[in-house]
């Protein structure tokens, strides 16, 4: 019998915080939880479903950046933006009602295809929804002070406190260093519980010499060398309490049967999710929502046969991106599908950076591109392997054209945010001594809403190292017919790019 982990009540009252509030607040629609006793509340916005009271947790994002000689980072106290969100579940339709905490003149709720005009009266943004989906409130068409709404169905198989093979963390706030989850476990994060990771009491990290800056390696809840594996909830994994460059919140190796659903991901320290050397994988409806550098979202790394679907990502680093840090493993069979993407650096989807073993196969379908400051779709090359066989199919970017540059990193921002990416390039993050291929992309059914393309760019490095066969079709501003030709959808290339199609279908 496996052994049996049950945190139902607060893991660490002892530390001065209160006593959690447990239970659910719902009535025959609305599924709702209260957040733990002395967390605070958002004062950007309140919020109501059916007249139900909802909690909205505050978020840092975009943490103030403290650029220095090697890898740029953030101090332990450092201020940002700020963001917020909450959770619920319906069944049925519902009416949302938003108070922002300030005045405003108008609202507009993403992403387009969701097709929601709000009514705006008394100060108050009020909305219908007949099905659950995860919505972003911008006020005075600004990116500043978001309101992020993660709207589930009710759960499915729910695992019960007392399970033999259930870690449950009920309501409260819980801190661990590191949880190895074990084959044929649940992990369940009950809604209003906060699981904080933290460092061990004396671990003073591990300074790099080549990066300027101190490491503390490690995960939170490790998925290695498993099978058979479900972590899920209404729950948050809260990395707020790890300094920078830290530790991966979820880190799958060499596992297989995955899942990961539902729960929130919170001011992740490093990358949040890294799939690794693994294979039947599946996340769904996973939320994710982070400040600070190098914190990718989903990150599917040399593994195969994974699917990642309903997923909310605003980090600030790449989204939802496919790598190959070690050679001799490739990567393949990797589809994301229905997710939302608000990226504040890097990439949003694609395949990025660390390109040591083959990446082949790889499907973006029906995602949204709710913000971007760098690139909505990318394939960046900068070791040695071939990419093959990636297609990008019915994305939507809103428009964020004229949206804020905030911030300390002018070097980063100085050019406008781009539609596309694709470039082979020697830079920091490749390995290999020679650089690599991609072949056969396509792009089909991308619908940019504002009034003008966001420029893009296929860059090869020589003639041995080149951009190959690629298809644009049906690519259109919101509205309009698709463009044609290069000019049209503002693209430039180099010599070592063939084979570009440019069509209307």
């Amino acid at each position: 019998m496996k052994n049996l982990i049950i945190l139902a009540g607060c893991a660490i009252c002892a530390a001065g915080l209160a006593t959690p509030v447990k239970g659910k607040i719902m009535d025959s629609s609305v599924i709702s939880w209260p957040a733990p006793a002395g967390e605070p509340a958002s004062t950007d916005y309140s919020a109501e479903v059916n007249g139900t009271p909802v909690f909205v947790y505050p978020s840092r994002v975009r943490a103030e950046i403290l650029q220095n000689d090697g890898l740029w980072t953030h101090k332990r106290d450092c201020g940002g933006e700020r963001a917020a969100f909450a959770i619920f579940d319906i069944a049925g339709e519902v009416t949302v009602d938003i108070r922002p905490g300030r005045k405003f003149t108008s609202a507009t709720v993403l992403p387009d295809r969701a097709g929601i005009k709000p009514e705006i009266r008394d100060g108050h943004v009020r909305f219908k929804l007949a099905k659950p989906q995860h919505l972003t409130l911008l006020l005075d068409d600004s990116d500043l002070t978001p309101l992020h709404l993660f709207i589930g169905e009710p759960e499915k198989n729910v695992p019960k406190a007392g399970d033999p093979d259930v870690v449950y963390f009920g309501p409260g706030v819980h801190e661990i260093n590191t949880l190895q989850i074990k084959s044929g476990q649940t992990v369940y994060l009950a809604g209003g519980a906060i699981v904080k990771g933290v460092i061990k009491p004396g671990d003073e990290g591990t300074y790099s010499e080549k990066w300027k800056v101190t490491f503390f390696n490690g995960v939170v809840f490790a998925v290695d060398k498993v099978e058979n594996v479900r972590i899920c909830g209404r729950g948050i994994l809260d990395g707020s309490l790890i300094p920078h460059p830290g530790r991966n919140l979820i880190w799958i190796n060499g596992s297989k049967n995955i899942r990961l659903e539902g729960i929130v991901l919170k001011d992740s320290p490093n990358w949040n999710v890294l799939i690794g050397t693994s294979s039947k994988v599946r996340v769904d409806d996973l939320r994710i929502v982070s400040g600070r550098l190098n914190s990718d979202g989903i990150n599917s790394v040399n593994s195969g046969d994974v699917k990642i679907s309903r997923c909310f990502v605003r980090n600030h680093d790449d989204s939802i991106v496919v790598k190959t840090t070690q050679p001799g493993a490739p990567a393949e069979d990797i589809s994301v599908e229905d997710c939302q993407f608000w990226s504040d650096w890097g990439y949003s989807m694609g395949v990025t950076y660390e390109t040591r073993a083959p990446v082949r196969k790889v499907s973006y379908r029906n995602c949204d591109v709710l913000y971007a400051r760098h690139w909505c779709m990318g394939i960046h090359v900068s070791d040695s392997a071939t990419i093959s066989d990636v297609s990008f199919t019915g994305i939507e970017i809103a428009d964020f054209a004229n949206s804020s540059k905030p911030g300390n990193a002018q070097k980063a921002l100085s050019a406008a945010p781009k539609l596309l990416r694709m470039v082979i390039v020697q830079d920091c993050w490749g390995n290999d001594p020679d650089r690599g291929q991609i072949r056969n992309v396509t792009l089909d059914g991308i619908t940019v809403h504002g009034s003008s393309f966001l420029a893009s760019e296929m860059f090869g490095l020589d003639k041995d190292h080149n951009i190959q066969n690629v298809t644009f079709r049906n690519i259109r501003l919101a509205g309009q017919s698709p463009v044609t030709d290069a000019k049209g959808m503002c693209l430039e290339q180099n010599a070592f790019v063939s084979d570009v199609r440019i069509s209307a279908e």
